[in-house]
């Protein structure tokens, strides 16, 4: 990539990026404005979008036990880890993924390492509860030429999950036509919930936490990489809120929504 020379405004644009930088990884909040304000600032989360119906009944709670409050940012872990990267200030990631955590490790920005939370399995979810094998023709006949419900196969890892498991089945080919790819987790979600798309590729979690969408076929563990949700501190900030993701508490609320243990 070709970058121009923009002389001396590019350089102070550097130089406010790399003092943003050093701010949030160094958490040096204290140091410029006081502790008592820090304490007053909402601590922000940016997390995997499937984990919002247990990340917001968590930030409550939090915030009910510490009298710190939670700001909650949800989207796909790809689209997070690269908001984090140019800067965005974020100070606790939460992540689906393992490659995309390692994607913020690599590159020097968290304060501590990360940290398994919880896990997934997926499904093959609808609106309407009949079951469907997990064959070519089965799938097809039921979305009836409509589409199938999955996040982006390249990038959001529930759709790398879904592509993983579809391709073990020998299925990901003939059906790459006939796929809805979204945005994240939730957008696939809802668009079964509305009955846009007849089927979808969801996470059992999301499939447990929404009236109206029913498991139809489970898929094997063994057809795709584990799903693991990971989280980290990128600022000293968020370091209690990881130990408290990671502890018996957040546990307990992950159980409660359809998540696994790690």
């Amino acid at each position: 990539m070709n970058i121009q020379n923009r002389g001396p405004l590019k350089s102070l644009l550097d130089i406010f990026v790399q003092i943003r930088r050093i701010v949030r990884v160094g958490g040096a909040c204290a140091v410029l404005f006081g502790p008592g304000l820090c304490a007053a600032q909402p601590i922000d989360v940016f997390a995997a979008a499937s984990l919002k119906p247990a990340l917001d009944v968590i930030a409550l709670q939090y915030a009910r036990e510490t009298g710190q409050a939670l700001r909650l940012s949800y989207a796909a872990s790809s689209v997070l880890a690269r908001q984090i990267e140019q800067g965005a200030p974020a100070d606790v990631f939460v992540s689906a993924s393992t490659d995309w955590m390692r994607y913020i490790d690599d590159a020097g920005l968290l304060s501590q390492p990360a940290r398994v939370i919880a896990a997934n399995r997926l499904v093959l979810a609808s609106a309407s509860p009949a079951e469907v094998t997990l064959s070519l023709d089965d799938i097809l006949a039921r979305l009836q030429g409509g589409r199938l419900a999955v996040p982006l196969i390249s990038s959001v890892p529930l759709g790398i999950y879904a592509a993983e498991a579809l391709s073990t089945l020998g299925l990901l080919q003939d059906l790459k036509p006939h796929l809805a790819q979204q945005d994240n987790a939730r957008a696939s979600l809802i668009s079964v919930l509305r009955q846009e798309c007849p089927l979808g590729l969801l996470y059992a979690s999301d499939v447990r936490s929404t009236p109206g969408v029913y498991v139809v076929a489970d898929i094997a563990e063994h057809t795709h990489d584990p799903v693991r949700y990971l989280a980290a501190s990128v600022t000293a900030r968020g370091e209690a809120v990881v130990a408290y993701l990671a502890g018996a508490k957040g546990l307990e609320v992950f159980l409660a929504h359809g998540f696994l243990a790690p």
